[in-house]
């Protein structure tokens, strides 16, 4: 697999559908016959919760590899509750293993340490990194680990500081620690149509995107209830309600990001 296929989802606010944007993008590639691998680098653990088979934790955690510096994700990695995606676990001890991890040597490529073997390979055509809402060594691991970045913004103005706060994180760790990061886009999330509020929020993110100019334009993604009601049942939007509107969009941005990847037209819906 290539590095080029690696993308860490994040902003700096909370709450603008970085988790469901994971999984919605891991379910939609799954089914169209990709193989994915979804890393949860944040401590609380909502996109663990959700992959997590019924019968729970097959092995390690990622909380147990960054405490021993692991070299590959052997015996972290496991079956998600979704066929076609492996999910990489986390915990809430991970916080008091990143702040050890603070002293540490190298401390920022514990992450691509672990995923470099299987970028060697051809064992994935996806990998996505699920960030916190927050400026810590785990969103810098998996900055430095990722080739690009991918910015869910709600579409309220109150969710676009987290936007600019990221891009500048982005920006120092692409001087400092990997050039070669790039943004892949900014996704804007739970669209209420018909408010002026979310028109008026569309309209700056579509002014941020036009600033910056990323690889790839998307469209907004609507709020509705079966993008938070999918999770309950351990599934994706591909699984639970692919033809609602939000699963038609999720479907559109998954499409759009797989054909910039592997730059060829997107196949192998069914």
């Amino acid at each position: 697999m290539k590095s080029e296929r690696v993308i860490a989802v994040a902003n700096l606010k909370g709450g603008v559908g970085k988790t469901t944007t994971v999984l919605n993008i891991a379910g939609f590639a799954a089914k169209a016959g990709r193989r994915v691998l979804v890393i949860d680098t944040d401590p609380q653990g909502s996109l663990t919760q959700i992959l997590l088979p019924e019968h729970g934790l097959q092995g390690k955690t990622l909380t147990d590899a960054f405490r021993e510096r692991a070299q590959s994700l052997d015996g972290v990695r496991q079956p998600s509750a979704i066929p076609g995606i492996d999910l990489v676990p986390t915990t809430l001890g991970f916080d008091a293993v990143l702040q050890g991890a603070s002293a540490w040597t190298g401390r920022e490529y514990v992450l691509l340490d672990m995923l470099a073997p299987h970028l060697a390979t051809d064992e994935y055509d996806l990998v996505l990194i699920d960030c916190r809402p927050a400026i810590d060594l785990s969103v810098t691991n998996a900055l430095t680990a990722a080739h690009w970045m991918l910015v869910p913004a709600e579409c309220s103005f109150m969710a676009l500081d987290g936007y600019e706060y990221v891009q500048t994180l982005a920006r120092q760790i692409q001087q400092r620690i990997n050039p070669q990061l790039r943004l892949l886009g900014i996704v804007p999330t739970r669209y209420r149509g018909g408010t002026g509020h979310s028109q008026a929020a569309l309209e700056e993110i579509e002014r941020q995107v036009a600033a910056v100019l990323p690889p790839v334009r998307f469209a907004s993604v609507r709020l509705a209830v079966a993008a938070a009601d999918a999770p309950a049942y351990k599934l994706s939007l591909a699984q639970f309600a692919p033809s609602s509107a939000v699963g038609s969009d999720y479907r559109t941005l998954t499409e759009h990001i797989l054909t910039f990847l592997e730059d060829r037209p997107y196949e192998s819906w069914s």
